[in-house]
């Protein structure tokens, strides 16, 4: 399938240079940027530890494959596929393949543009929550993360990579869009749309730890009743 195969060249200028952390898995101060990277510490903490372009071409590449991003795009290619649109991709098993790849591919073009822009001006795109907050401060810390990002150095910073990667991808998926939806004003949509669902994902990166964490809890309390 030329659309799918097309998706996965876009994967690759992510999936790539990930293998670069590999090299360093015996350096301790990796290791500690490693760590720093997966649990999503605010710059402002005292353990910061500035992540590498390597670093962040893996985080990059894990965006693609999580569980977020999965259900995202196959949410997507299924209210797509209901609406018949593109209606050239037909329906069945084939015309939701062409939508999901559709939408992978727009996610792999956005990470790949994103990375760019996060090695040239410094920007670190992981997630940071703020579990100990409340509700509302909580919600705006998770929708204004798609606009304002955290430097390297420290401080914040227009987050420039969320902005290019989502409108770019808009851009790139014209090549694999029928020409009925091929138009500079369907890439700026598609671009709009995608920094709506950053958000959206981003709220779920903020809130879904906490219930996941809390029915384990449930299930952990009930089980020990029954025992």
């Amino acid at each position: 399938m030329t659309l799918l195969r097309l998706a996965l060249i876009l994967t690759f200028p992510v999936l790539l240079p990930a293998q670069a952390t590999t090299a360093a898995a015996g350096d301790p101060s990796a290791s500690n940027a490693a760590v720093a990277s997966t649990t999503g510490t605010s710059p402002a903490g005292p353990v910061y530890t500035p992540v590498t372009p390597a670093q962040k071409a893996k985080y990059r590449a894990l965006r693609l494959v999580e569980p977020l991003t999965l259900f995202s795009s196959a949410f997507g290619a299924s209210i797509d596929q209901l609406r018949n649109v593109p209606k050239e991709w037909g329906q069945g098993t084939e015309g939701y393949a062409y939508r999901f790849a559709s939408a992978e591919g727009f996610a792999a073009a956005h990470n790949a543009i994103g990375l760019g822009f996060d090695v040239a001006f410094h920007l670190d795109s992981r997630y940071h929550r703020m579990p100990q907050g409340r509700f509302k401060a909580r919600v705006w810390n998770a929708v204004s993360q798609t606009f304002i990002a955290d430097r390297d150095g420290g401080g914040k910073a227009f987050n420039i990579s969320e902005l290019a990667g989502n409108f770019g991808a808009g851009f790139v998926s014209n090549t694999w869009q029928p020409e009925p939806y091929s138009s500079t004003g369907d890439a700026l949509t598609r671009g709009a749309l995608g920094l709506a669902y950053h958000s959206l994902k981003n709220v779920l990166r903020e809130f879904l730890p906490d219930i996941l964490h809390r029915g384990s809890n449930r299930a952990s309390s009930a089980a020990g009743q029954h025992s």
